[in-house]
C-alpha cells in the first residue's frame, strides 16, 4: 500500500515544486546550455504535470528580457517577424547567437570606403546598430624619454587634434621613424535594436556617435602615461555632405571611394593619380626625401576654402607644424614681422611659384573686424544675384576702381561699419620645389619694384551663396579703398621711419652714429618732417600761453 502511494504522489505532485533535475531524465544536456542554471518552469510554466504534453507554448522572452524586447519591437529584424529563437540557441549546446553571416553570407560592402579596415575596426552592430559604444585606444612607442607637454601643451590632461598633430610633426622631426603607433577601435551595438538604414559616414567623421571615448599612451624608457584623446585625432574629419560640394574635390566630381579605395593610410600613390605631374616635380624635393612629408601632410582634401582663400597667417601655420622656428631663422630679414604678416613661406622658399596679390573685404564696426558675408550683400542690394554679377557692371569679368567704389559705399549704408580691402600677397600656384635651400630668392627687388610679378595677377575673393568667386581687378584698386596692404608696402630705396630709428640715432656717439645717419637714407625727410611739426606745435603753445600771461 506504501509503494502505490508513493507512485501517485510521484505522478501527479505539481511540476513546479521539483526541480530541473526531474527533466534531465529526458533532457540530459541542459545543463550546458545558455539558461542551464534556471529551472525548466522558469520559461516553461505551462509544464503543470509530469509528463507534460508534448507540445508546450513557446516561452515568453521578454518576461526575463524585456529591455531586449522593447528595442527589438522596432529594429528592423521584428519587422521581418524574425523570432528570438532563430537567431539565439536555447536548447543546444552552442553558446551565444549566430552571426550575423548566417543569414547574410553575400553582404560585400562594396560602397563602403576600405572596407578591410573598417569592418575589422567595427562589428556588424558598430554600423548597423542604433544603438552603439565605441572606443579607441592609441599606444605611441618612442625610444627616447619625451616631455609630457611636448603632446599636451595645455597641461590639461587631454590631447587635442592641434595638439595631436603638432606632436606627430615633433616626432618625424626629432625621432624620425624610429616610433610606432597602435590604434585599436572597438564598436559594437546591440543586436537588438538593428535599423533599417546603417549609420552615415558622418556619424563618425564628423560626429562622434560611435567612438565616444578615445585613449593615448605614451611608452618610453622610464616613462608610461595615459592621456585623453579627442576621437578626430585618429578618425580623419570629412565635411558635412553638403559642403563638400563646395571642395575643390567636390566640384571636380571626386567621390570618396576614388581616394579611400584602399585599406590603410592613404599615400601619396593616391594622390599622383591625378597630380602626376605636380609630384613629379616634388618627389626630387628636400620634403619628399625619405618620406619626410607626405601629401596629405600639407594638404587637407576636405578643406573647403580654395588655396587663393587662404591667408597667409594660416598657410605659415601648415609650415610651422615642422618648421616652428621660422622666426629665429630670419633674424637677417628686414621688417621680418611684416614679411610674415603679409607673406607666406612658398614666396621666397619657391621662387618659380606664381605669386599675386589677393583681397578681402572686411568690416570694421565697433565690434570688432570680421570678414564681408553673402548676407551683408543680400542686405545691401535687396537681391539674391549672384556677388560677381553686382560687382562687374561693365560685364568685363575684370573689376575696376570706378565698379569697386560705388559697390563698397552701397555696403556702408547697411553693416554700419567702415568696409574696406584687406590685402595679401600669396602664391597663386605652388611650384612644389621648395626647401631646397640653395633656391631661396634673397634678391628685395623681386617683390620691391615696379614691375614685381603679382602685380600682374590680382583677385577679389566675393562670398556667394555657396562659397566664394574670385574676380580679377585692376591695380588702380589699390589706390581706391583704404588696405593695410597698401599701407605697409613700399617699394624698394622707400623706407619707414620707426620710432626706435629716432632713439637709436641719439643714443649712439662718434662712429656710430655717422653710420646711422648714412643709414637712415631717405628716412631723414621723416625726421625732418616730425621736427618741423613739433617745431610748428611747439609755437602754437607757447604763443598761446604767452597771450594768456600779457592779456592779465
Amino acid at each position: 500500500m506504501r509503494h502505490l502511494l508513493a507512485i501517485l504522489i510521484l505522478v501527479f505532485i505539481p511540476l513546479h515544486l521539483l526541480g530541473a533535475d526531474e527533466c534531465f531524465d529526458c533532457h540530459d544536456k541542459y545543463k550546458k546550455t545558455n539558461h542551464g542554471k534556471l529551472d525548466c518552469t522558469a520559461c516553461h510554466n505551462d509544464a503543470k504535470d509530469l509528463p507534460h504534453p508534448e507540445k508546450l507554448k513557446k516561452p515568453g522572452c521578454a518576461f526575463c528580457h524585456g529591455e531586449a524586447a522593447k528595442m527589438y519591437e522596432t529594429s528592423a529584424h521584428a519587422e521581418k517577424q524574425l523570432a528570438c529563437g532563430q537567431c539565439h540557441t536555447v536548447h543546444n549546446l552552442a553558446q551565444g547567437a549566430k552571426k550575423c553571416i548566417s543569414c547574410h553570407p553575400s553582404v560585400a560592402h562594396k560602397s563602403l570606403p576600405s572596407t578591410r579596415k573598417h569592418l575589422a575596426a567595427a562589428d556588424c552592430t558598430g554600423c548597423h546598430s542604433r544603438s552603439v559604444h565605441g572606443e579607441i585606444n592609441v599606444q605611441v612607442n618612442i625610444p627616447q624619454p619625451v616631455l609630457r607637454e611636448t603632446i599636451d601643451k595645455d597641461s590639461n590632461n587631454r590631447v587635442d587634434e592641434k595638439e595631436w598633430k603638432d606632436f606627430l610633426a615633433y616626432t618625424q622631426s626629432v625621432v624620425k621613424d624610429t616610433y610606432r603607433i597602435t590604434r585599436k577601435y572597438s564598436a559594437r551595438g546591440s543586436t537588438h535594436n538593428i535599423g533599417e538604414k546603417t549609420i552615415s559616414c558622418n556619424g563618425c567623421h564628423v560626429e562622434n556617435k560611435v567612438f565616444q571615448k578615445a585613449f593615448v599612451e605614451l611608452v618610453a624608457p622610464g616613462q608610461r602615461s595615459k592621456l585623453i584623446l579627442d576621437p578626430h585625432s585618429v578618425i580623419p574629419r570629412l565635411p558635412v555632405s553638403d559642403l563638400y560640394g563646395l571642395t575643390s574635390h567636390g566640384k571636380s566630381g571626386v567621390a570618396c571611394r576614388d581616394c579611400h579605395a584602399s585599406q590603410g593610410r592613404i599615400s601619396d600613390r593616391v594622390c599622383i593619380k591625378c597630380h602626376e605631374k605636380v609630384y613629379n616635380v616634388y618627389k626630387s624635393s628636400a620634403h619628399a626625401k625619405g618620406s619626410a612629408a607626405n601629401c596629405t601632410d600639407c594638404h587637407d582634401p576636405h578643406k573647403v576654402k580654395t588655396y587663393k582663400e587662404l591667408r597667409p597667417s594660416e598657410r605659415i601655420t601648415v609650415c610651422t607644424r615642422c618648421h616652428s622656428d621660422y622666426e629665429g631663422k630670419h633674424t637677417w630679414l628686414p621688417h621680418a614681422e611684416l614679411h610674415f604678416m603679409y607673406l607666406e613661406c612658398s614666396t621666397c622658399h619657391s621662387p618659380r611659384s606664381e605669386k599675386g596679390m589677393v583681397f578681402n573685404i572686411k568690416v570694421r564696426t565697433e565690434a570688432g573686424e570680421r570678414n564681408l558675408s553673402y548676407d551683408d550683400i543680400a542686405a545691401a542690394f535687396g537681391t539674391k544675384r549672384s556677388a560677381r554679377d553686382l560687382i562687374d557692371r561693365d560685364l568685363d569679368r575684370r573689376i575696376a576702381s570706378s565698379e569697386i567704389v560705388p559697390f563698397f559705399d552701397r555696403l556702408k549704408t547697411t553693416t554700419r561699419g567702415t568696409v574696406a580691402i584687406d590685402g595679401s600677397i600669396v602664391v597663386t600656384r605652388v611650384h612644389h620645389d621648395y626647401s631646397e635651400v640653395q633656391k631661396r630668392d634673397k634678391v628685395c627687388t623681386t617683390c620691391h619694384s615696379d614691375d614685381a610679378p603679382f602685380y600682374q595677377s590680382m583677385y577679389l575673393v566675393l562670398p556667394e551663396r555657396q562659397g566664394f568667386s574670385h574676380m580679377p581687378v585692376k591695380g588702380t584698386v589699390l589706390a581706391s579703398m583704404p588696405s593695410s596692404l597698401a599701407l605697409n608696402f613700399i617699394l624698394l630705396g622707400e623706407t619707414k621711419l620707426r620710432w626706435s630709428d629716432i632713439k637709436t640715432l641719439f643714443r649712439a656717439k662718434g662712429e656710430t652714429r655717422r653710420e646711422i645717419i648714412e643709414d637712415l637714407r631717405f628716412r631723414w625727410i621723416d625726421i625732418i618732417g616730425i621736427f618741423i611739426l613739433i617745431m610748428v606745435l611747439f609755437f602754437i603753445v607757447v604763443h598761446i600761453i604767452l597771450r594768456v600771461v600779457f592779456r592779465r
